[in-house]
């Protein structure tokens, strides 16, 4: 008893890429999201002519609701699923791309190969020994626990669910709850694979413990500046005996990544400009920050930094965080009898409170009494 099949989400076709601010870039990543589904189509044609592809299970988030164009439906999207013909392709709607009168889903006739799951799981038997269990994103179901009145009709054979949710945890704080789930809801449910999307990285559930019941497959490509490293679709082969096989697959065009750079002891914003080009890169979208301590007479414009960056096409993309902290000399804090007295008043202080937020305190008290501002050095 053994199935094959390729687990997506989360293509976000047609996004915004707010971040990236520059509308040639933002055409740019457009037209790469396109290609890179291009990719997984092709890909998943070599599984086909190879026979070795049973089905594909796509899991929410295909396309941006509110501002996806027809012409991605009919030329990529209806083109590449129809190519695909016989396989199957199962769709789960997500919280971008919702189970919704005016979707897309409803509205448009997709090709006679792909099944869109309703706004209640719903059993599919692709093979007598394989059935998948899928659910669509509504606005009346998005925050309710779906998962745990789920019921699995009969255990013995291949069991696969397929939806857009949310694992409690410290991602739910950045994608949203989007029919939540427990740890326990997912090790209770006698199944043999759990195909998710709405987080964009690649990882197991659940979360924690060495058990894994799924994955998250991520987005194919990373979508704004808080998912560095690599992005996959997953390759999936089941079997009841041996239990399941997963490959990570990477057809992404562009790494988006974090560097830090220590300025420390530079002397002008021009030496930070130096720092920057040794980083050079010029297909990566990058999240540079600047640390370490610097005089406080040094100014630092992150709008110059961004132009400059720009203007020298050291990175594809970049945004900054200024976590720079001025730097006072004793010598500075003995030349003001101010600065002394806060310093003492501080001490005085420094057990009522949390070693952390009395470090903040020093330091925008002294950029207070030495450059007269309150500047946010991101230390609180």
């Amino acid at each position: 008893m053994k199935v094959r099949f390729l687990h997506a989400a989360d293509f976000h076709l047609d996004s915004k890429f707010l971040s990236l601010g520059e509308p040639e870039k933002v055409s740019i990543r457009r037209k790469e999201l396109a290609e890179t589904f291009k990719k997984f189509i092709q890909f998943a044609t070599i599984l086909k002519d190879q026979q070795s592809l049973d089905f594909i299970v796509i899991a929410g988030d295909l396309f941006e609701h509110d501002c996806y164009s027809p012409h991605t439906l009919k030329t990529l999207l209806f083109y590449g699923l129809e190519n695909l013909k016989p396989v199957p392709v199962f769709i789960a709607a997500g919280n971008h791309d919702l189970l919704v009168s005016d979707s897309p889903y409803t509205i448009y006739d997709w090709p006679s190969n792909v099944h869109i799951f309703p706004d209640h799981f719903q059993k599919i038997e692709v093979r007598p020994d394989v059935h998948i269990y899928g659910i669509s994103v509504t606005p009346e179901n998005a925050s309710k626990n779906v998962l745990s009145e789920l019921r699995i009709s009969n255990p013995e054979v291949l069991n696969i669910v397929v939806f857009h949710g949310a694992e409690k945890g410290d991602e739910s704080d950045l994608f949203g709850d989007c029919l939540p789930f427990s740890s326990e809801d997912i090790l209770s449910l006698p199944c043999d694979y759990i195909a998710l999307g709405h987080y964009h990285n690649f990882r197991k559930v659940p979360r924690q413990g060495n058990e894994i019941k799924g994955y998250y497959s991520g987005s194919p490509e990373p979508l704004n500046f808080k998912e560095p490293g690599e992005h996959f679709i997953l390759k999936v082969e089941l079997d009841k005996n041996t239990g399941m096989r997963v490959e990570p697959i990477s057809f992404q065009h562009r790494v988006y990544r974090q560097i830090e750079i220590d300025c420390s002891g530079v002397s002008s914003i021009e030496e930070i400009k130096s720092l920057i080009k040794e980083h050079r890169d010029q297909s990566a979208v990058v999240n540079v920050v600047l640390k370490g301590e610097i005089d406080p007479d040094i100014r630092i414009d992150l709008e110059e930094l961004i132009d400059f960056i720009r203007e020298e096409n050291i990175f594809f993309s970049a945004r900054f965080k200024n976590a720079l902290r001025a730097e006072y000399t004793p010598e500075m804090i003995a030349s003001s009898p101010l600065a002394k007295s806060f310093l003492e008043i501080v001490e005085q202080k420094k057990d009522e409170h949390p070693p952390e937020l009395i470090s903040a305190i020093i330091k925008l008290g002294l950029d207070g009494i030495f450059i007269k501002e309150i500047r946010n050095w991101d230390e609180i």
